[in-house]
């Protein structure tokens, strides 16, 4: 008996021992994106105003009224998409305000975001087509203005919407190729 409990004891410090030489794994920083609205919006205004649309997206802007409505709904189609995305696991989307448009600014609500590491992603959406253009742009963090903008870091695509949501989460993620 004597023995069983002895072994006990040794077994029990042996555990604490392995525990405490083990390292503690690392917590994960959070991806978190932040879509830009202002510039989202604004690009599907000006691109209605081109004389290069071709009929489908003239069509398609005279429909919307204002071509912000355009920006703001390729917007929620894109976070929709990347919401039901398994690539866009474990990551973060925020949207800033276009004050203009939603008659209130949310820049405040996203300090706490913006001074930590980050993406901001611009989407330019193209009426009458069926592949549109995204940038994400790499923040250090930092202060609530979003640190400093991250020298050669920028990355860009193209695609539809369920193509955008793709590329973008293989990219925040860590999942692409990392170009040097």
């Amino acid at each position: 008996m004597l023995k069983s409990v002895l072994f006990r004891l040794w077994l029990m410090g042996s555990a604490a021992l392995i525990a405490m030489l083990m390292p503690v794994a690392a917590v994960a920083e959070p991806i978190i994106i932040i879509i830009g609205s202002q510039h989202n919006l604004q690009y599907a205004t000006g691109v209605c105003s081109s004389p290069l649309l071709n009929a489908e997206g003239i069509a398609e802007c005279k429909f919307a009224g204002d071509g912000r409505h355009l920006g703001r709904k390729f917007e929620n189609e894109v976070r929709d998409r990347m919401a039901t995305n398994p690539h866009c696991q474990g990551v973060d989307v925020f949207r800033l305000n276009d004050y203009h448009y939603d008659d209130k600014a949310n820049f405040d609500e996203l300090a706490d975001q913006m001074k930590q590491v980050h993406w901001t992603l611009s989407l330019e959406y193209n009426p009458g087509q069926t592949t549109h253009n995204w940038t994400l742009f790499p923040w250090t963090g930092g202060n609530e203005f979003g640190g400093e903008l991250v020298k050669g870091g920028m990355v860009s695509g193209e695609g539809s919407v369920s193509q955008i949501a793709d590329q973008i989460c293989i990219v925040v993620t860590k999942r692409g190729a990392n170009v040097h």
